[in-house]
């Protein structure tokens, strides 16, 4: 439960609608125990009449009795009539405030949430699954806004039903209100144990949901992997188990919600049932009247639902805890990489030099390096090509000069500065990163290329199309640059996809431009192509590339030959050729490759 204390910030930023809903809780709440005391009167009247009607039989004043009791009757209904419109009214105006004051907690939880995530290092999206987090976003927040409006009304309105409705049966008659009372310690043990049940398995549920949600997931995204492989069969019989799994849990947890109804009826049955022996018996002693027998049956029937609500309250409440400690555990997840106290708010015009001192990586301490003391310093505005086998260490050191990741040991600087010194938009902000793994948006093609630099006009996206070749593939499309992509860019090949994310990292002119093997889909007439529109940038940006082949980067200012992950070989296309090396090597190896090809 201590979970659920995080949300009581929440109470106090909506108090304006909080405190005004409990108030009409309450006063829906007071005008529905009116409602027995206007019948015991009602009731009560009613033998005063028969006895006058009886001793004033035969006489002109009978038919008038008979006329003040009926009239008297309708304004006693006209009376109740009046007190459930009201509690009717009262219960709208609670619905219209408490509820409607969740759902913006849910709005500013849920946006809050999602921010958090934005924050979050891509560590955390290593371990834990996509389908969890959508999990906790979704259904976790709709469990926690059910205990903020629903829970807390059902809690308000019982409390005073209960409360009020004791104190009146007690004032009228403790003997009968502890007969009429006698079962309910029954429904509480009761009520205790199911929700201690309730919690546990609830929690289960949950993550029994998330991994449901998880295996749709990744089976959509990969389902033309499935396809290709013809795994649909075994995909579906894995779901099958996963969602037998979802079932069995929610229905233990059904089970324990349908236990709770015949222990209620069971309680309820048993106080009316003492309420007519005992108070009959009180009438003939002339302790009570008949009336209190009737308003004692509607106070019972009063507490029938709000004391129904408690296992559906507990219910909420449980799930509620469950949920928020999920939510919770993401909201006190902290980026491994984020502005700190040393973050300089300062620095914001980068220039693009790039300088590595004895950077040492590795992603965890028993893991072994994957990078071993590299060095080396890029002025503003040359070009760098790292080249290596697979595995080597490439991927990991542009991620270091994003600043996805922090070094183990050692410094990464750019214009002198540490990166860890440097704000994270400031530093981001100067880089256009092209990635090895293509992503694309579920949106228009323009639309992916101007995620680069949001507000791009109609030219600047046809220019960067074009010095990425794909402003010809987007002509051809029937809606050019309005054409969907789908989800994940699925209607465009794999080297349209590419281009296109070249284009989104052209479009915003940055000072670093980093391609990460971003050329490996295209063919090489291509390819030479868009290292033409390169070479126009020389001087004006600092250009890193990684690549497997020597042609896209023999034409750098400075090459780096990376083999397990340390720096085997650096220098110029020509001086690697002399030094005969890996480098050479590769060179000799693809152009062979490349001469047999045009045999």
């Amino acid at each position: 439960m201590r979970s659920l204390v995080r949300l009581n910030h929440f109470f106090v930023v909506y108090r304006r609608l909080f405190i005004p809903g409990l108030i009409y809780t309450v006063i829906a709440a007071g005008f529905a125990i009116a409602v027995p005391v206007v019948i015991r009167q009602a009731v009560d009247s009613i033998p005063r009449y028969v006895v006058l009607y009886r001793h004033f039989h035969g006489t002109e004043l009978q038919g008038q009795l008979f006329q003040d009791l009926f009239w008297g009757l309708c304004v006693f209904g006209l009376v109740v009539s009046g007190l459930s419109l009201l509690s009717g009214f009262f219960s709208f105006m609670m619905r219209q405030t408490v509820v409607v004051a969740s759902r913006h907690i849910e709005f500013d939880l849920r946006n809050r949430l999602y921010s958090h995530l934005q924050s979050l290092s891509r560590d955390f999206y290593h371990t834990v699954a996509t389908g969890d987090i959508i999990t906790r976003s979704t259904s976790d927040i709709e469990h926690v806004r059910r205990y903020i409006g629903p829970a807390i009304m059902y809690i308000t309105r019982t409390v005073v039903i209960i409360v009020v409705a004791i104190a009146a049966m007690l004032v009228i008659s403790p003997r009968l209100a502890f007969y009429a009372l006698l079962p309910m310690p029954l429904l509480a043990m009761a009520v205790f144990f199911l929700s201690k049940y309730i919690h546990v398995r609830s929690e289960k549920l949950q993550r029994q949901y998330s991994r449901l949600t998880s295996r749709v997931q990744e089976a959509l995204a990969g389902i033309r992997v499935l396809k290709a492989y013809t795994r649909e069969e075994a995909e579906a019989a894995a779901f099958e188990a996963e969602s037998a799994a979802y079932k069995k849990r929610m229905l233990g947890v059904a089970i324990m919600d349908a236990a709770y109804r015949p222990v209620f009826i069971l309680v309820v049955g048993l106080s009316q049932i003492l309420v007519v022996w005992i108070g009959g018996r009180l009438v003939v002693e002339g302790i009570v009247t008949i009336g209190n027998i009737a308003e004692y049956i509607i106070y019972v029937a009063l507490m029938t639902w709000p004391v129904a609500t408690v296992g559906l309250v507990l219910s909420m409440v449980q799930r509620a805890a469950a949920s928020m400690e999920r939510i919770s555990a993401v909201l006190d997840q902290q980026p491994s990489v984020a502005d700190g106290a040393r973050t300089n708010r300062q620095l914001s015009a980068l220039r693009g030099r790039l300088a590595f001192s004895g950077v040492w990586f590795r992603y965890q301490d028993d893991h072994p390096w994957v990078l071993r003391d590299v060095s080396f310093d890029i002025p503003a505005g040359k070009t760098l090509a790292i080249i290596g086998r697979t595995g080597a260490g490439k991927t990991t050191l542009l991620e270091l000069m994003v600043r996805l990741l922090d070094p183990t040991k050692g410094t990464v600087r750019i214009d002198g500065h540490d990166l860890r010194t440097v704000p994270l938009s400031a530093l981001r902000s100067t880089m256009g990163y092209v990635p090895q793994d293509v992503f694309l948006f579920s949106d228009t093609v323009g639309s992916n290329i101007a995620f680069g630099r949001m507000g791009a006009d109609h030219d600047s996206i046809m220019q960067a199309a074009y010095e990425a070749e794909v402003l010809d593939n987007v002509l051809d499309f029937p809606k050019q640059f309005e054409t969907s992509v789908g989800e994940r860019g699925v209607t465009l090949s794999g080297g349209q996809k590419q281009r296109t994310t070249i284009a989104r990292a052209l479009i915003r002119s940055p000072k670093v431009l980093i391609f990460d093997d971003a050329l490996s889909s295209v063919d090489t007439n291509t390819e030479h192509r868009i290292l033409g529109h390169l070479r126009q940038r020389f001087g004006k940006q600092t250009l890193v590339i990684v690549s497997h082949r020597i042609s896209t980067v023999q034409e750098a200012d400075h090459i780096l030959v990376l083999e397990h992950g340390q720096i085997t070989e650096r220098g110029t296309h020509q001086e690697l050729i002399r030094r005969d090396g890996l480098y050479a090597s590769l060179y000799r190896r693809q152009q062979l490759e490349s001469e047999l090809e045009a045999l």
